[in-house]
């Protein structure tokens, strides 16, 4: 215990050690995990907008088909002004037919554009993004895309171009303690913002499909370019996500992950408390438990002394009580049948009275000193089983005629019910077996009045089903639960109904027991009572 408490004590300490070490650490990884996460939504965000200005190029694709060729940008200006920088539509010959802006007026030839370029020579009717790219000057990228117009045979008829600014940093960058107190930043209806928050943060746009893009190595590594990728150098955290289902890939330099100045490095006399104060509790609770061991130790030693004192006497009793009923038992006979031979043989009427009055004493004296004798015997554990192979029909016919008898002289029925699907043998002890069949069917004829008495035998799952149903008085539930208890007399007992020392159903559980059997006793008052055996076929 002493060598546990001392273990637990260092696990402590070193652990308020790992503690301190590891806090700067674990803000560190907080730090970062909320850029990955702001980045995500920048992500999510970026992805959205680029789905609404597609939605713009073919609301205007549409618009221009079904009119002829005609358009007015003016009016997608006034509505959806917020969503593009430029807005241009170029017919098959590559000449801009309409645009607001005015580096590309009207006429403009277009032949050299990438996106004019893609979509005439590709079929299919996708969106074409070009290239990024950051505007000289400043800090804020724009992305080009592009939807390819139909003539009314299907074929290629010219583009839609929009053109719209990306800035670097979501608003909800603010919410989350990236942005230093002074700063400005604003957001549009589409959650992007529309300033840069720190010098520090940057933001890298390129397609993951086309190498068009050069990137100055000292601010960017190809290497860092991967989708959910993390890359940290000295002084600067990379965060990159691929924006599907679209190919461009965001690369966003976040500042270096230190912790933010408001936080507090972990409190060195909080881990010495934390560390020191369980462990004088433990020092505490040894030294009570080791007196309390110390004296629990003296009790339990003088409790195994007169625990053994008082196993020592009941053997004594046992081997006492044996022996008293072993010697009672050889003059008991020499009663039992005198008092039998006085009862034939006398002529005096008298004397054959006195005789059959002593001669019925002897019995039941007789069977009170078995009954202590087998009591004895179990409480030392001398009784030995012997299984034989028993005659089945033979044998509960024997049975049932003993108590048949009985069950005559007080005028009550006796019916004995053997199963036709019955063995012809079973595996048992035959002394043991008749001693609770015959406590079972003296119970049962003992306490009925009227009505009778049923035995049935039957088999089911490999073992033999024996149940005693009586018409008598019944049991109350209050009683049931006490009646295999040693030295427990029924109320009908005590009443004067029956005679005993109480003994009969606990020894009859008792030896059920020990032949691998259940008993089991169910009552009802004013209806009778039903006592169910089971024992095994082959008690082996």
């Amino acid at each position: 215990m002493v060598l546990t408490a001392i273990l637990v004590i260092a696990y402590i300490w070193l652990y308020a050690g790992y503690q301190i070490g590891s806090d700067y650490d674990r803000d560190v990884r907080a730090i970062q995990l909320s850029h990955t996460v702001a980045v995500r939504d920048f992500a999510q965000r970026l992805v959205r907008s680029v789905d609404e200005r597609d939605r713009l190029l073919k609301l205007m694709r549409d618009d221009y088909q079904d009119n002829g060729g005609k358009i007015d940008l003016q009016r997608y200006t006034k509505i959806f002004g917020g969503l593009y920088s430029q807005l241009s539509v170029v017919d098959s010959f590559g000449r801009v037919v309409a645009s607001t802006s005015q580096a590309a007026p009207a006429g403009s030839d277009w032949h050299a554009n990438d996106l004019y370029i893609s979509h005439r020579d590709h079929l299919d009717d996708g969106l074409r993004i070009a290239q990024p790219h950051k505007l000289p000057g400043t800090d804020q990228w724009v992305i080009r895309m592009a939807r390819r117009i139909f003539s009314a045979s299907g074929d290629f008829a010219g583009i839609v171009e929009l053109v719209f600014a990306v800035d670097q940093m979501p608003a909800m960058y603010a919410s989350v303690g990236l942005i230093q107190a002074g700063e400005k930043l604003s957001a549009g209806g589409d959650g992007i913002a529309s300033g840069a928050p720190s010098a520090n943060g940057r933001m890298i746009l390129r397609r993951i499909d086309e190498t068009i893009m050069e990137l100055d190595d000292n601010e960017l590594s190809t290497s860092h370019l991967f989708a959910d990728s993390q890359v940290i150098d000295e002084r600067h955290l990379w965060v990159s996500r691929k924006l599907e289902p679209y190919p461009l890939l965001l690369s966003v330099k976040l500042p270096d992950p230190e912790p933010l100045p408001v936080q507090e490095r972990p409190n060195l006399l909080g881990y010495i408390m934390y560390a020191g104060v369980p462990s004088l509790l433990i020092l505490l609770l040894i030294t009570l438990t080791y007196r309390t061991i110390r004296r629990q130790y003296e009790v339990v030693r003088k409790y195994d002394s007169l625990r053994r004192r008082a196993s020592d006497s009941n053997k004594r009793k046992s081997r006492f009580l044996a022996t008293v009923v072993h010697e009672l038992r050889t003059p008991l006979s020499g009663v039992h049948g005198y008092s039998e031979l006085v009862r034939d043989t006398s002529n005096d009427p008298q004397s054959r009275e006195f005789g059959d009055l002593i001669h019925q004493s002897a019995i039941y004296l007789h069977g009170l000193l078995n009954t202590l004798f087998d009591l004895a015997r179990i409480e030392a554990g001398r009784v030995v089983i012997f299984h034989e192979n028993i005659d089945t029909l033979h044998y509960f016919e024997y049975i049932g005629s003993m108590h048949r008898i009985n069950a005559d002289r007080k005028g009550l029925t006796f019916q004995m019910r053997l199963a036709p699907d019955l063995p012809s043998n079973f595996l048992c002890d035959r002394v043991r077996l008749s001693q609770i069949l015959n406590n079972m069917l003296d119970n049962a004829i003992k306490f009925t009045v009227t009505g009778g008495v049923i035995m049935e035998v039957t088999t089911a799952r490999e073992r033999l089903k024996i149940r005693v149903l009586d018409t008598g008085p019944g049991i109350s539930k209050n009683e049931l639960q006490h009646l295999f208890e040693y030295f427990y007399q029924t109320e009908s007992v005590r009443a004067g109904r029956g005679r005993g020392l109480g003994l009969g159903l606990s020894l009859a559980k008792e030896f059920t027991d020990l032949i691998r059997g259940s008993i089991r006793i169910d009552s009802e008052v004013g209806v009778g009572t039903v006592v169910n055996l089971s024992i095994p076929l082959n008690a082996r």
